[in-house]
């Protein structure tokens, strides 16, 4: 023990804290504004009251001898640091009465012996709060009220120092969760190396992981960490605060035993490793691995009081092996999870999807890499969602699937299955760089087999690729490699009876729904891998996800070229064809090269699609006329669009369509007008009578609700201009005004006095000769017969 005999500024207690204020002088370590950047310099040996007494003992370090301040004082406990409480007494720094973190004035064993040590850190050290992390050795370990200690600790004081709760390396057991708030940060070591990593073992089968949130009976959350936090008042004790802006970073969170693979010999509860519910929050350089349900959750919570997920950040991240999502975002059901940033995460070897994203507003994914999840890479479905995936790479079988209008995929190498619909540019299949631009879907998947099986849940319907599909009315998991279901050695095949349930194995039971037939997508390849003259295809894509070969493109724009003629003075030209060879069901007329040669036919667009979806400059119809067929054919059409291989007009020798030439529709496709109802833009619908036009959605109106969801049309009685002779309603192009829609004035093509909207196409001038004008009459009169064949075909206005 080492002593001193100080002066005293002022009166001193035995056993408070004392600080020097130089020239031997001491004082009591009580000022509030010096309790966690002033040192300490020892602790007052006696009682002390100036100027009777102007001297004090004070020990500056060695065991703390004073009997009336013994062991009873700290009582039994771990090994950690003391601090001050605000009379200057000393307190363990897991006692709620210490002010003084992270200044210490020495140390505590579990006996409650003090060693007078005093220090000042810059964060908060878990070892300070009685952390062993030894509990990869000793499985009775339990680091989770230490680490609390020092996350509490962290959110009392409420200060710059404090705020950093440091796990040195180390293997910290916890059997109960962590739940760190009001903007802290739980800090490892790092994961550059293996042998000093700072790793949380979370003891699924020896604890008790289930967390009670929100007001009295509130909401349940299962995780080992979990960034949540409520005011003052409500059922979290200690309050801890909402968890807003909250970091964790630079640590490997594991669980024992390992949850994530169906081979696990202890099936702990469905519990996530992190659990996020709160703003702003960060999660960075972490490994989260073998939990039995998601590495990362983010949800919103619905129980008072209600907090939203949004602006959380995930970046540099591992999430592997664990039961169900690598990264789950609003999968939970209370999806109110918006705007998230998920930065090089890498997602492999999870039982259902590597990133599963349900966020309300959309997310942004940066240089993500998924692997081998047992049912998807990436996953995105509903509406709005309008995520952003950039650069992102998915590989080993495991297919990706996008399902919103709003998606956009940029960059990246992603194999996206056949029932993806979104807008980007981005490889499919092993081809080139794509611009899906529109993909019809529907909710059957392909049956995915994995080694280790695969989660299915109830509802999910999968085809097995047998002309068949199949909705699982049982959830439960699949048996791996072993056949598809029921995946029972001697089952008979797959049976191919609407409504026939197959015998049940592992709780997981299919229902036979009937024929299984696949909506055929396109996409639009931006160049060639082993075609460099090819600038363009649009193709159509197999049930797989998988472009058609190249040869059976839709449309195609590319180089010519003429190796049997080098001299050909079209080499270099760029012509347009439609390409005849191909299954894809709707084109199947012969091909027409487009671009800058003579008497070939110019397609202006190439763009093949829904009408609601895209600005569609050329319809398809497969049979009958565009007056009498719904096949391939869209409700309204635009001056310029072209009807390809349409049939029907005697008098032409082949089948080569119509042009239109003013704004119309067709009756029969379009839909009657319903009072206070939601239309997409683009939609048709008739009035009752019919008047002789058809109506386009055109816009929304400024005003009105917010969400363009819940802009409908009035009532109870359509626009009544429809009704009468108005110049607006009745005029194409006119615009009439419904409640928060605006209509756009079509020619109805189903009245024959309008039919004149729609024109054969000519057949290109075969006897067209070259001019042999010797001077400028004969030139003038060549001209003009050629004007005058252009006119009757239709191509010029005027006489």
């Amino acid at each position: 023990m080492d002593t001193e005999n100080m002066k005293a500024a002022q009166h001193i207690t035995a056993g408070q804290a004392v600080r020097t204020t130089g020239s031997g002088t001491v004082t009591p370590a009580i000022e509030p504004e010096k309790l966690h950047t002033s040192p300490f310099f020892g602790v007052a040996l006696e009682t002390v009251d100036p100027p009777h007494n102007v001297k004090v003992k004070v020990q500056v370090s060695g065991l703390f001898t004073l009997r009336s301040l013994g062991p009873d004082r700290f009582g039994p406990g771990r090994f950690g640091a003391v601090g001050i409480n605000s009379s200057g007494q000393l307190v363990r720094a897991t006692s709620e009465e210490c002010v003084s973190a992270p200044n210490w004035i020495g140390d505590c064993d579990a006996s409650g012996t003090v060693t007078i040590r005093p220090r000042r850190d810059t964060r908060l050290n878990v070892l300070d709060f009685g952390a062993v992390g030894n509990g990869k050795t000793d499985e009775h370990a339990d680091d989770a009220d230490a680490i609390q200690s020092a996350l509490d600790c962290a959110m009392r004081l409420d200060t710059t120092d404090g705020s950093v709760v440091y796990l040195p390396p180390g293997d910290y057991r916890i059997k109960k969760p962590l739940v760190i708030s009001k903007g802290c940060i739980l800090e490892g070591a790092g994961l550059a190396r293996h042998d000093e990593t700072s790793r949380i073992l979370a003891d699924v089968e020896s604890g008790n992981f289930n967390l009670n949130i929100g007001a009295v009976g509130g909401e349940i959350v299962y995780c080992a960490i979990a960034l949540v936090g409520y005011a003052t008042g409500l059922a979290m004790t200690p309050p801890r605060g909402r968890a807003d802006y909250a970091v964790l970073r630079q640590l490997a969170l594991h669980s024992i035993p390992a949850q994530g693979m169906p081979a696990a010999t202890f099936q702990a509860p469905q519990m996530d490793g992190i659990r996020v519910m709160a703003t702003g929050a960060c999660i960075e350089r972490m490994s989260v691995v073998s939990f039995r349900r998601n590495g990362i959750a983010i949800s919103s919570s619905e129980v008072a009081p209600v907090v939203n997920a949004s602006g959380v950040q995930i970046r540099d991240c591992r999430l592997t092996s664990n039961g169900q999502n690598g990264l789950d975002i609003g999968g939970l059901g209370n999806n109110n999870a918006s705007t998230m940033l998920v930065m090089n995460v890498d997602a492999t070897s999870n039982g259902r999807d590597g990133i599963y994203d349900n966020s309300f507003l959309g997310s942004t994914f940066v240089s993500c890499h998924t692997a081998a999840n047992r049912r998807r890479n990436f996953s995105c479905e509903g509406s709005p969602r309008p995520s952003v995936y950039v650069g992102c790479y998915g590989e080993i079988d495991a297919p990706s699937v996008f399902k919103g209008r709003n998606i956009a995929v940029i960059g990246g190498d992603i194999d996206t299955r056949s029932d993806s619909w979104f807008w980007g540019f981005n490889p499919l299949g092993k081809g080139p760089s794509t611009l899906r631009v529109v993909n019809n879907y529907d909710e059957v998947h392909k049956y995915w087999i994995a080694d280790a099986g695969v989660d299915i849940e109830e509802g999910e319907v999968q085809t097995p690729g047998n002309g068949y599909y199949y909705r699982a009315i049982h959830a439960g998991h699949t048996r791996g490699k072993n056949g598809l279901p029921p995946e029972r050695k001697g089952m008979p095949e797959f049976p191919k009876v609407k409504g026939q349930v197959l015998p049940e194995l592992d709780g997981l039971v299919w229902r036979c729904e009937g024929e299984y037939k696949p909506k055929v997508t396109t996409s639009n390849t931006l160049g060639s891998d082993v075609d460099p003259t090819i600038i363009q295809d649009i193709q159509s894509m197999r049930v797989d996800g998988l472009l058609q070969p190249a040869g059976d493109s839709l449309f195609r724009t590319q180089v010519r070229t003429n190796p049997g003629d080098p001299k050909d003075p079209l080499i270099g030209r760029i012509e347009t064809s439609l390409i005849s060879n191909g299954s894809f069901h709707t084109y199947y007329q012969t091909a027409y090269e487009n671009g800058p040669v003579p008497g070939k036919l110019m397609l202006p667009e190439a763009w093949i699609g829904n009408y609601i979806y895209g600005e569609r400059r050329i319809c398809v119809v497969t049979g009958g006329t565009p007056f009498d067929t719904k096949v391939g054919s869209c409700n309204f059409y635009r001056p310029g669009d072209l009807l390809i291989s349409a049939k029907g007009d005697s008098t032409r020798r082949d089948e080569i369509g119509w042009t239109v030439t003013a704004a119309c529709g067709s009756r029969s496709l379009a839909a009657d007008w319903a009072p206070g109802k939601h239309y997409d833009i683009g939609q048709t619908v008739r009035p009752t009578p019919p008047n002789g036009f058809v109506y386009r959605l055109k816009e929304y109106n400024a005003g009105g609700p917010l969400n363009p969801g819940d802009k409908k049309s009035g009532g109870p009685e359509q626009p009544r201009s429809w009704n009468l002779d108005q110049a607006q309603a009745q005029r194409v192009g006119g615009v009439t005004h419904d409640n928060d829609l605006e209509w756009e004035t079509l020619y109805d093509l189903d009245v024959p006095a309008n039919r004149k909207c729609i024109e054969p196409i000519p057949q290109r001038v075969a006897d067209q000769k070259n001019s042999n004008a010797l001077n400028i009459d004969q030139l003038k009169n060549d001209f003009n017969a050629l004007l005058a064949k252009l006119r009757a075909a239709h191509l010029l206005e005027g006489e």
